[in-house]
């Protein structure tokens, strides 16, 4: 049997066990169906992530195996080697369309296999329900992978191989994928989109059973943190490899497949903000049911914009007219769905969503949910907008980045200052004085903070501002504004944990130490919150520094001694060009250069430029950038070849405060990671 026939086979099994298990649960699931049926609804779907699982490892195993009999293998195999070279031939199982369609799909295996693991014996209607509608998009993703564009298991051609299995053409995984980065940001990023299709199941179950209690809430809320957690690490890994790999120095370019990663987590920050109201308060019923909506909505669109060929984009995959309407369809009628369930459940929808004052809890998760939703509808239109027709707002148009930073730079600042003071503010809202009072210490901590910050930004920002198209004073008002929000959204955490930890050490006689380690584990959701809110105060200041106050330099150097490229008080000499042959054959070209700042060297950088042996003949090339990166800036040194003169090209860019998103990335994942950690339940007697 042939590896096309096994992997179809795995397949075939698989959509049919996920078929009949939502038969077996649309019969189980009734109040008087019977119990035999519904358990075997359960154990259906666990035979389709067995017979999934088996279709992941035999792409695997042909990778490892660098067995080119199938052509994805063939087209997105690594070209390293050493040590680690097993690792990057795995990472091709979710490299291309193919593999990363299957991997998805196993993914929703595994969650849908947890639900019917935990809810085997447990017969509540609604978790049966949810891991029906669960299993209907498994459905969706499996039909999918039989149109032969996303078909993993095609078969290369015979006269692409000779007798011994070896390729007779160029064919080898993009060299710029060929990193660490790139090795987790996608099974990150996945792992994102698959989890959050559970709260989406267990929404829609909600309306089918007409349960609006909060108990499916209650069942899908960790696993709703757990998974936007993994979609905001594959966010921050996939802007790492931008920033090292992609040689231009940006994180974010506001590429249509990039905005399709962020879309969820966007509407995803809602998500998890209603479901707080909808579990403590019985309020933001509706809202919570189509934020699970749209956020799933969101999930596909990145799938439809790689496949459809509707946007243009660097990382999308070949048109395919069937991924069009299949991906269109599943996309509108989650949205309908939704829609009509709500309109149908609306009596049992209505809970406490009143609110009497803006400034109050609920009015800043009110906030919380528009600014998300507003946004990512915002991204979403202007990313497919040279799609639309021309009559359109936007229509037949593409924007920059320079229409998305306009957008994005008030309403990140504004989201930030409404995230920032919800802590203190009370459900129902007590009015400004109890407000201030509260206040009051983390306006005057934000206070002396922003004092630093301004004083970075006179001498660290400042002197890397560019002048561009746009009004400079708007510019750098804007860039304060920010900074006195990051003060206030760094500083207000931090009071809270020290009061809080003051007031638990007075009240339980506790030591500093023991209190504020018990403020962190004993109320896990409410300090990972915090800690999350202070991860996002130290990315705006990151992004404030590494994106409006960048400076570039480009010169061609003379290879002769003592050429040079002078930026500021630093000096970047060129001592020599090397061409070398890696150990995987590629063609290696280094230019070795010392940096001296006020004339002190500091150290010696080698940016290189690699063309791959297997796409020699397609002149394709990687740059390897070289980093310096010190507390206020990053150095960014890239050698892009030579010119028609035999120069070296050199670029040379400064990113103020760059290492302040990377650490506020971090801070902002240890938070969500103590949010969603399981309370330890009480030991039964």
């Amino acid at each position: 049997m042939d590896l096309q026939t096994l992997g179809n086979g795995l397949l075939i099994f698989a959509s049919i066990s996920a078929i009949a298990s939502i038969g077996a649960i649309a019969f189980g699931a009734q109040p008087d169906g019977s119990e035999g049926t519904r358990k075997a609804g359960h154990y259906l779907t666990f035979a389709t992530l067995v017979f999934t699982s088996l279709a992941v490892l035999l792409l695997a195993a042909a990778f490892l195996g660098e067995n080119f009999k199938l052509m994805y293998v063939a087209d997105n195999h690594p070209t390293i080697v050493g040590p680690w070279a097993w690792l990057y031939r795995l990472s091709g199982v979710w490299a291309g369309r193919e593999g990363s369609l299957l991997f998805w799909e196993w993914l929703l295996a595994i969650f849908s296999g947890w639900i019917a693991f935990r809810f085997l014996k447990n017969k509540e209607r609604i978790a049966t329900t949810a891991l029906g509608v669960l299993n209907f998009v498994q459905v969706f993703f499996l039909s999918a992978l039989f149109i032969p564009l996303n078909n993993p298991f095609r078969l290369l051609p015979p006269q692409y191989l000779d007798a011994s299995g070896k390729l007779l053409v160029e064919a080898a995984m993009n060299p710029l994928l060929q990193t660490w980065a790139m090795v987790a940001h996608p099974p990150a990023l996945f792992l994102g989109y698959a989890g959050l299709t559970v709260p989406f199941a267990f929404a829609i179950a909600a309306l089918i059973t007409g349960d609006t209690s909060k108990r499916w809430v209650e069942i899908s809320s960790r696993i709703t943190v757990f998974a936007w957690l993994m979609l905001g690490v594959g966010i921050g890994l996939g802007a790492i490899w931008a920033y090292i790999e992609l040689a231009f120095g940006g994180y974010w370019a506001w590429d249509p497949v990039e905005n399709a990663s962020i879309l969820p987590w966007l509407t995803g920050v809602g998500l998890l903000h209603s479901m707080t109201v909808y579990r403590k308060r019985g309020g933001f019923r509706a809202w919570t049911i189509l934020m699970s909506a749209f956020t799933f909505f969101f999930v596909l669109l990145g799938t439809f914009i790689t496949r459809s060929g509707v946007v243009s984009s660097v990382h999308a995959f070949e048109q395919d007219a069937l991924s069009f309407w299949l991906f269109l369809s599943m996309m509108v009628a989650a949205l309908v769905a939704a829609g009509v369930g709500v309109a149908i459940r609306w009596d049992k929808l209505k809970g406490n969503d009143s609110f009497e004052r803006i400034f109050s809890k609920e009015g800043s998760y009110y906030f919380n949910n528009v600014i998300m939703l507003i946004a990512a509808v915002l991204v979403a239109y202007l990313t497919v907008s040279s799609a639309l027709p021309a009559w359109m707002p936007g229509g037949k148009i593409t924007f920059g980045a320079a229409t998305y930073n306009a957008l994005a730079r008030p309403l990140g600042i504004f989201y930030i200052l409404v995230m920032a003071v919800c802590p203190i503010l009370s459900w129902g809202g007590a009015g400004f004085p109890a407000f201030w009072r509260k206040a009051k210490w983390p306006v005057a901590g934000a206070g002396v903070i922003s004092i630093g910050f301004v004083t970075i930004w006179a001498l660290g920002m400042m002197p890397y501002y560019t002048p561009g198209t746009g009004v400079s004073a708007l510019h750098h008002a804007t860039a304060l504004i920010g900074l006195i929000t990051a003060s206030l959204a760094i500083a207000l955490p931090i009071y809270l944990f020290i009061d809080g930890t003051r007031k638990r050490a007075a009240a339980r006689g506790e030591g500093y130490g023991t209190a504020f380690l018990n403020v962190l584990t004993k109320a896990r959701s409410q300090s990972g919150g915090y800690i999350t809110h202070l991860g996002m105060g130290i990315i705006l200041v990151g992004l404030i520094g590494s994106t409006m106050y960048v400076k570039t330099y480009e010169v061609a150097l003379e290879q002769k001694p003592g050429s040079k490229l002078e930026a500021g008080s630093y000096a970047f000499e060129l001592t020599g060009l090397k061409d070398s042959i890696a150990p995987n054959g590629d063609t290696v070209y280094t230019a070795h250069m010392d940096v001296s700042n006020n004339g002190k060297l500091m150290r010696s950088i080698a940016p290189r430029l690699v063309f791959p042996v297997q796409l020699k003949s397609q002149n394709q090339s990687t740059q390897k950038v070289a980093l310096i990166q010190q507390p206020l800036k990053d150095i960014f040194v890239s050698f892009s070849g030579l010119d028609a003169q035999q120069r070296a090209v050199i670029t040379v860019k400064f990113f103020p405060m760059q290492w302040w998103v990377w650490a506020g990335f971090i801070v902002t994942i240890l938070g969500s990671g103590l949010a969603m950690w399981p309370k330890r339940q009480p030991r039964a007697a």
